[in-house]
């Protein structure tokens, strides 16, 4: 998350707290857009997102 910080929280940069950040991964893995899960990462940096499989349009 760490490469694309300001892309991801834009205009909440350094207001996101780490808890906020693990929730919102763990929702996003549950809606099954994103196989990553934050689950098991020291630190929010460490966290590595994927993008989930694309809906066909």
């Amino acid at each position: 998350m760490v490469d694309r910080t300001l892309e991801i929280f834009g205009s909440y940069y350094g207001q996101v707290t780490e808890p906020v950040v693990r929730r919102a991964l763990q929702l996003l893995h549950k809606e099954g857009k994103t196989p990553s899960t934050g689950v098991g990462v020291r630190r929010t940096r460490e966290i590595v997102v994927y993008p989930g499989r694309q809906a066909a349009a």
